[in-house]
């Protein structure tokens, strides 16, 4: 982050170096430490997410971001391991010696989940996708403090979930392990913030995950029907009733044009009737998925949980 004044000319600016002894450095003790613990919790940003100045940082803010698409939060990892690269050094032939290169940080976080939690995080592989937002196993979080007062993740370069480890009999249980590296020094060196937990009204494991879903129809629909019978359950075990979905939880499309349903009753856990709006005709093409009518987007929010659901197609007969 730049020191100068955004008024100070070139001229006032050029051939300027802050080194060592002409940088101050408030190494003084008073007050409370500040400090971070363990990283158990990692909130992937989608690459250049900017949160504003005024931000108020709770469940309602991150909420909004993961059904927009913009966080993925990976919550409640089981191990953490600091795999990041050491500084690098060179020695001239006087044996002084020299930084060369810093190092840049890289970690990796273990998961002891089921396997729709391995498929869905292997999909996360990329590089350059995404900035990192840092929580610790006391609900404190780690932020890069940018230069015109707004805050952002860390600057993330590759994100590899490495193979899942099976379970060797009498050893330890399936694991999958999450690596991930940092690109910016300076921002994990001096230009963060820390968010401790009790200025916050939220602890991690309360920050909604995004459940996947199921949804098929158990009825072909016909022509002139004017209801549309589906089934939903969790996509984690192929098996669970997703219960209690509203109209505003639901979208269907008609030959593709979208439309919310008139009214739903629910005869059995996960088992839906849907009103259409008009009759349906031969051979049109009907799609069902799941909405948030109030957000416009495929992440529905039932009561603090969250659900995205697959898209199920079938043609009118």
């Amino acid at each position: 982050m730049g020191t100068p004044a955004s008024t100070s000319t070139i001229t006032q600016i050029a051939d300027k170096v802050a080194c060592g002894g002409a940088t101050a450095a408030n190494t003084g003790k008073l007050g409370c430490l500040s400090l971070f613990g363990t990283p158990e919790h990692i909130l992937l940003l989608r690459k250049g997410t900017i949160i504003p100045a005024n931000t108020v940082f709770n469940i309602t803010y991150l909420t909004g971001l993961i059904q927009n698409g913009k966080l993925i939060p990976l919550v409640g990892a089981s191990a953490f391991e600091d795999v990041s690269a050491e500084d690098t050094y060179s020695t001239n032939t006087s044996g002084v010696k020299r930084l060369n290169l810093k190092g840049l940080p890289e970690y990796k976080v273990m998961f002891e989940e089921g396997h729709e939690f391995y498929k869905q995080l292997s999909k996360l592989e990329s590089y350059k996708a995404f900035d990192f937002i840092l929580g610790d196993d006391e609900g404190n979080w780690m932020l890069v403090t940018r230069s015109d007062g707004t805050f952002s993740g860390f600057s993330g370069g590759h994100t590899t979930p490495e193979r899942t480890i099976r379970k060797v009999a009498g050893g330890d249980a399936e694991s999958k392990s999450f690596l991930f590296q940092f690109l910016d020094r300076l921002q994990f060196d001096e230009n963060y913030i820390i968010l401790h937990n009790d200025e916050l009204d939220f602890v991690p494991s309360e920050i909604p995950l995004v459940n996947g879903v199921d949804m098929s129809f158990t009825a072909i629909p016909t022509a002139a029907d004017t209801t549309l019978e589906v089934n939903v359950v969790l996509s984690g075990d192929a098996n669970t009733a997703v219960e209690g979905l509203l109209v505003v939880n639901f979208r269907y499309m008609v030959e593709g044009v979208a439309e919310v349903p008139s009214g739903i009753t629910e005869p059995t856990p996960g088992n839906y009737i849907l009103d259409a709006v008009v009759a349906l005709v031969a051979g049109e093409t009907i799609t069902l998925e799941l909405w948030d009518l109030s957000a416009s987007v495929d992440v529905t929010d039932l009561g603090g949980t969250l659900y995205r659901g697959n898209t199920s197609a079938v043609n009118a007969t």
